[in-house]
């Protein structure tokens, strides 16, 4: 079998298109799996057109990949999943386990498999003790979403004891900058959008979050496709934890270092504190994937809106 050959699902999102990125840059070939076709071609790019719910797309797709490696990152998101929860069920977790069976059928087998779950399987932080939030803890998560991502790493864990893959599932939480666009916690992200345009923006929660840049994501992700590994785990993703208040005065700050004004962050009446789980340990996964990176918080921000003010 040809080497270095990894398929993609949801490759054209946020994450996605990072990954694919870094796969490229690493010499690996890249066959993306989606319902439709890139805005943008690369070399040693290949669009397989096909959807998690039809399990014929699937086997075909792999059938003309014959990859060595699988990222799976195709998903539909929150709040989705909220508002259209069989559809959720369809994608989320049926188009899982179709991916998974179809691997066993492959004629050789994979050399990794990684899993893109959410720290939405976790539930409110007063569960978890002071070290933070560790990939073993108790899962309690607070809407379908989180369940779905619990049904895909137990789908994860069965392939890996039936196949001997390794296979990793990564869990994130929030992630801000170019390219993140859906989603509920992507209200980070359209506020830094609105203070490079000099527009207002009304942020829907209070809290905290677990930020991470969404450049970090994507190399985070290669790197768990790549780099050595053997036996399955789960992980959780590096970031930083900040208040929202904290988000936005840094958002502020770096905003004033660039001369970027005429813009207005507030919160929307009635904003609620956000369910969501910061605090997240990730000294495993710093043990595991030593060259997984991480961008300062405000680092990113500042790259976030020099990418804005430019688009």
């Amino acid at each position: 079998m040809n080497e270095k050959r990894v398929f993609v699902t949801g490759s054209t999102g946020c994450i996605g298109a990072h990954a694919v990125s870094i796969l490229l840059e690493e010499g690996y070939q890249v066959f993306g799996f989606n319902r439709n076709a890139p805005s943008v071609q690369f070399d040693g790019y290949q669009h397989l057109q096909g959807d998690l719910a039809d399990p014929q797309s699937i086997e075909s797709a792999l059938k003309n990949a014959n990859p060595s490696h699988i990222l799976h990152l195709g998903a539909l998101q929150t709040p989705d999943c909220r508002d259209y929860p069989i559809q959720g069920l369809d994608v989320n977790v049926l188009g899982t386990a179709y991916l998974f069976k179809a691997c066993l059928k492959l004629k050789m087998p994979l050399e990794r498999f990684v899993f893109a779950s959410s720290s939405a399987v976790n539930g409110p932080r007063d569960l978890y003790g002071k070290d933070g939030v560790k990939p073993e803890d108790p899962l309690q998560p607070f809407n379908l979403y989180g369940y779905w991502k619990i049904a895909g790493e137990g789908m994860a864990q069965a392939y890996h004891q039936e196949s001997g893959v390794p296979t990793v599932s990564l869990r994130l939480a929030t992630t801000y900058g170019p390219g993140r666009d859906r989603g509920f916690t992507a209200a980070m992200t359209s506020a830094l959008k609105a203070v490079a345009k000099g527009q207002r923006f009304e942020i829907p929660y209070r809290g905290k979050e677990n930020y991470h840049f969404s450049h970090d994501v994507g190399a985070g992700f290669a790197r768990a496709v790549i780099d050595s590994f053997s036996g399955y785990g789960v992980f959780n993703l590096l970031g930083q934890t900040r208040s929202v208040d904290e988000f936005l005065e840094i958002i502020k700050e770096q905003a004033a270092r660039l001369g970027l004004n005429g813009f207005e962050l507030l919160y929307t009446d009635g904003a609620r504190t956000t369910p969501f789980i910061y605090d997240l340990n990730c000294s495993s996964t710093r043990d595991a994937f030593p060259q997984m990176p991480q961008t300062d918080l405000r680092e990113g921000i500042r790259l976030s809106l020099e990418y804005f003010a430019k688009t």
